[in-house]
């Protein structure tokens, strides 16, 4: 995909998320799937779960009944599970092909029993090449990219945490003080 081409789709994806500041990271997950599904014209179906310490991130498949399926792992942050899931969603703009599942693999993707090993399994199966895993992390990051300049452009007002955690310490730590406001 050229650069123009890139842009392209980063701003019309954007646009098409209608997205309000109140957004969060992972209803931008939730939103682009919706959104692609429309415009790829696939049913999209995102699940988040534990896919073990093994080192896979997320996964994509299509079942029989050509349902895509897009798992990603919640052993991350919302915004590492962001950049999966665009990173799979790159796959499919890319016009990658995914594994493909049987009846009885499809169905148990579908339902949170699914164990990390039969993920690891689902996994190796799929033939993406070194170029086309290079190319879904370059639309990926373009998209990306495009989501942090759309929401550093929103207007949000900061809040004082609150409570005696970890935050509420740094952010006293590099400033904070109820009497001054943010410095």
């Amino acid at each position: 995909m050229k650069a123009k081409q890139l842009r392209a789709l980063r701003d019309e994806l954007i646009r098409d998320l209608e997205l309000d500041k109140s957004a969060t990271t992972e209803m931008v997950c939730v939103r682009l799937c919706h959104v692609m599904a429309q415009r790829l014209q696939r049913d999209i179906k995102l699940r988040f779960d534990d896919l073990g310490g093994g080192g896979l991130s997320g996964l994509w498949a299509v079942t029989d009944d050509d349902v895509h399926v897009i798992i990603v792992t919640t052993t991350r942050s919302w915004v590492h599970r962001l950049h999966i899931v665009l990173h799979e969603l790159a796959h499919m703009i890319c016009g990658h092909k995914p594994a493909r599942l049987d009846a009885e693999e499809g169905a148990r993707l579908l339902y949170p029993d699914l164990s990390p090993r039969m993920l690891k399994t689902l996994a190796g199966r799929t033939d993406m090449t070194r170029r086309e895993e290079r190319e879904a992390d370059r639309v990926a990051a373009a998209l990306g990219r495009g989501l942090i300049e759309w929401a550093r452009q929103q207007e949000v007002e900061p809040f004082p945490p609150e409570g005696d955690g970890h935050v509420t310490r740094a952010w006293y730590t590099f400033g904070f003080s109820s009497q001054r406001g943010q410095q």
